[in-house]
């Protein structure tokens, strides 16, 4: 296996196809995963949100990403972490801090990043309600995708269910020279909590193997 940087257009395939949230996130970096040849897995990084931009760090003066997506469909073991640990190595510019956020809605506890040394630094809620909409939690972001402008207006006025969220688990991962690394681990505000969340985890259907060579890299 390796790692290499790719493109736009690989990744939102992957995460079209394959991710839980079925939505591409805004794209600033892409990894893939590749094995024997083939592309088995991308990890994208984005923008953060304006909250984590403005209170996470301290005079923060380097950048900050947040890994929006990860897909990956080979069954080797830590494939997951193997493209997740690589990709932080080239990440680029450095040095730089990273966001991440696990979904407990989807069983989600963030495995990846406790196996990859992350610091966990609590959960928190990005929304104040989920929708129940033909007897699926639907998230507030897939109704503005479909046009609807304010869900919880729109709720009200079609008696649709509206339920508590769930929180997402928040992890940061440094990269960078070690110097570099502990500067940036002492401007972060979160307190740093030790004990990892744990919980079952789920699987879903992820849909068809995607075939792709890595020769379409080039």
């Amino acid at each position: 296996m390796q790692v290499i940087q790719t493109t736009k257009q690989i990744c939102d395939e992957f995460v079209l196809k394959k991710h839980y949230s079925h939505r591409a996130p805004i794209f600033w970096k892409g990894y893939a995963l590749v094995e024997n040849g083939k592309i088995e897995g991308v990890c994208v990084f984005g923008q953060p949100s304006p909250p984590i931009q403005k209170y996470a760090f301290k005079d923060r003066d380097f950048r900050l990403y947040e890994l929006a997506r990860l897909v990956v469909q080979t069954k080797t073991k830590n494939a997951a972490s193997f493209l997740v640990g690589n990709a932080l190595k080239i990440l680029e510019p450095q040095p730089c801090a990273i966001v991440s956020f696990a979904d407990s809605e989807y069983g989600h506890c963030g495995y990846i990043y406790q196996a990859t040394n992350w610091l966990y630094t609590g959960a928190t809620v990005s929304h104040d309600h989920a929708y129940i909409v033909d007897g699926k939690r639907v998230h507030p972001m897939t109704l503005r995708d479909m046009g609807i402008t304010n869900p919880k207006e729109w709720a009200k006025e079609k008696g649709i269910e509206t339920i508590a969220p769930m929180p997402k688990y928040r992890y940061f991962q440094f990269s960078g020279n070690k110097r570099d690394k502990k500067i940036m681990r002492e401007k972060l505000l979160y307190h740093v909590i030790k004990e990892y969340p744990k919980c079952e985890p789920k699987r879903y259907d992820d849909g068809e193997k995607i075939e792709m060579f890595n020769m379409e890299l080039f």
